[in-house]
């Protein structure tokens, strides 16, 4: 009897070592399973909590702000720097204009032939002009200037040559300007000879000439004159 309780409980533990009792199993789907990462632990290890991802995006509208203002600065030196050349150039051609301008005038003054048109020539080339402009000729210079002579004074013999009885024959050498209005109004004497007051009776007799106004190619001019003045005893 006792052998038959032993293997009886034998038996039965036998049973229940082999026989699993089934379990209240789970299915899971993949898809449909949501893992959170602060859930899970491993077992030994301290792991800190991850930091929560922020979403950050490259600022776009900054980087093309910058781009589109280094742009606009290259564009706006570039126009500089042709304005500069443009004035540069400007600069160059009025001083090229001015200065050729004036060598314009200088040559139409002085009646030259520019491009082989004949511009207004200087109808009184080669007359010398004083500080107020006006035109002066010279009659040695053979240029055709007419004049007429109202009045000519012949010098008297100085008194002091004829007191000494002084018998030489004396020769004034003068140069003497006609003005405007007919008169003379300079004198040079081109021989020194001071003695006896011969020079001081041809400067009074020459103050005393008179011209007609000199005009020359329609215009009124001075003219220098020479004139030699001879003293002989009578």
């Amino acid at each position: 009897m006792k052998f038959y309780l032993f293997s009886f409980i034998i038996h039965m533990i036998l049973f229940f070592s082999v026989i699993k009792l089934p379990k209240n199993e789970i299915k899971l789907d993949s898809k449909n399973v949501v893992v959170y990462l602060n859930e899970l632990k491993i077992e030994g290890e301290n792991t800190p909590e991850p930091a929560p991802i922020k979403n950050v995006e490259p600022p776009k509208e900054k980087i093309e702000k910058k781009i589109e203002k280094k742009e606009i600065k290259k564009i706006e030196k570039k126009i500089e720097k042709k304005l500069e050349k443009k004035l540069e150039k400007k600069k160059i051609v009025k001083k090229v204009k001015e200065e050729v301008e004036s060598k314009v005038e200088e040559k139409i003054t002085e009646g030259v032939e520019i491009a082989g048109v004949n511009k207004n020539v200087n109808e009184l080339e080669g007359l010398v002009k004083d500080g107020t402009g006006t035109y002066i000729g010279d009659q040695k210079s053979n240029q055709g200037i007419g004049y007429k002579i109202k009045r000519e004074v012949d010098p008297n013999y100085p008194m002091m040559a004829k007191k000494i009885g002084f018998k030489d024959e004396v020769v004034i050498k003068t140069k003497f300007l006609v003005g405007l209005n007919g008169k003379v109004e300079e004198i040079i004497f081109l021989n020194d000879y001071t003695k006896y007051g011969f020079q001081k009776e041809v400067e009074k007799a020459l103050k005393k000439w008179e011209f007609e106004p000199i005009v020359y190619k329609n215009k009124k001019i001075k003219m220098y004159f020479y004139k030699d003045f001879r003293f002989n005893v009578k």
